[in-house]
């Protein structure tokens, strides 16, 4: 599962170098640094036209032939439920991480998993390009957790390589769930259960009144 995610490179231009992506000018103005980026919000994935690799804007969730709004698909099931998206609208969603909740109902805390030096996170997608829309519709491929995410979440967003992005883009894999030292899970501000909250400040490592900054145990 992944349903908030975010992205704080400063420029669309810097963006897409990171991703040796071409990028059209009239899309740079759309581009902002989102630190909580949910379900139906613009944001971005890389995608193949022709010979060219994409940097292009795009909303997050799609609406399936039955009728059903979905974030996420399975990458096992893919293949069959998706059949014309995995053959051919595959996408690169690039992030510098996403969120999974732990606790009881009524008292969520959101946790950050994160590259632990920085850097991007490029998680797997297949897209929708129809006509009918502005622009392009996608959603989040999903593996089995992890062992380090399996402590919040039965499911994590499936992981692209840097090294691998072309290969994604130009034919379809099997995904299998990202290494556990990829990631580092921190604490972040319960600010984040609301999707209006989109600022830097929402990716600082919590403290709870009183206390040190919260702490996650790992495997």
């Amino acid at each position: 599962m992944c349903g908030r995610f975010s992205l704080g490179v400063t420029s669309a231009s810097d963006l897409a170098r990171m991703l040796e992506a071409d990028l059209l000018p009239e899309d740079e103005a759309l581009y902002r640094p989102r630190y909580n980026v949910a379900p139906t919000n613009r944001h971005w994935i890389v995608r193949e036209e022709g010979e060219r690799r994409l940097l292009v804007p795009a909303t997050w969730g799609l609406t399936t032939p039955t009728g059903h709004f979905v974030i996420n698909a399975r990458s096992e099931s893919a293949a069959f439920k998706f059949r014309d998206a995995w053959k051919g609208r595959r996408c690169v969603v690039p992030t510098d991480g996403f969120f999974e909740w732990k606790g009881p109902p009524k008292d969520r805390r959101p946790i950050w998993f994160h590259p632990p030096d920085g850097g991007l996170l490029l998680l797997a997608g297949i897209f929708d390009d129809s006509k009918s829309d502005d622009r392009p519709r996608f959603v989040i491929l999903t593996t089995a957790a992890n062992e380090r995410v399996a402590e919040v979440h039965d499911r994590m967003p499936a992981v692209i390589p840097a090294d691998r992005l072309g290969r994604w883009l130009q034919e379809p894999e099997r995904l299998e769930p990202a290494p556990v030292d990829l990631l580092e899970p921190t604490p972040v501000s319960p600010r984040l259960n609301s999707p209006a909250n989109d600022d830097p400040s929402l990716l600082e490592p919590y403290r709870e009144p009183g206390g040190s900054p919260g702490q996650l145990r790992l495997l």
